[in-house]
């Protein structure tokens, strides 16, 4: 990316932060569990994604990345499943059309010790 392009990603850079709470493990997600189980999961966590979202005016989205520091004791691999249903719910409320990598650019997971147990921190930065 060139300097140009950096200082204009720098001045229309937007960031949002929910907090969430644990998500579905994906060890437990996926370990034999009929696809009723694994639906009503995810539709509960993303209920609780899009009531986050809610608190926030209406967001227009052409790309975005997501940041999640979280303190649980999962692994980081086990708490995608947090990712996965933020970018499903930026989605499903028209915020991006897709979370394709043309528009999802980058994600990163973090232990934070320092957050209360239990607890998903998710900013999502943005570019309109």
């Amino acid at each position: 990316m060139s300097l140009a392009q950096e200082k204009y990603m720098a001045k229309y850079e937007k960031e949002i932060t929910l907090t969430l709470g644990k998500p579905p493990s994906l060890n437990k997600f996926y370990a034999g569990k009929h696809w009723t189980v694994r639906k009503r999961l995810a539709d509960d966590y993303k209920r609780l994604v899009k009531d986050a979202l809610d608190s926030f005016d209406t967001l227009t989205i052409s790309r975005f990345e997501l940041r999640v520091n979280y303190n649980s004791r999962f692994d980081c691999d086990n708490s995608i499943l947090c990712c996965k249903f933020v970018a499903d719910s930026l989605v499903e409320k028209g915020y991006v059309a897709d979370d394709s990598p043309k528009y999802y650019r980058k994600l990163v997971i973090c232990y934070e010790p320092d957050l209360p147990k239990e607890t998903y921190e998710v900013i999502i930065r943005y570019y309109e």
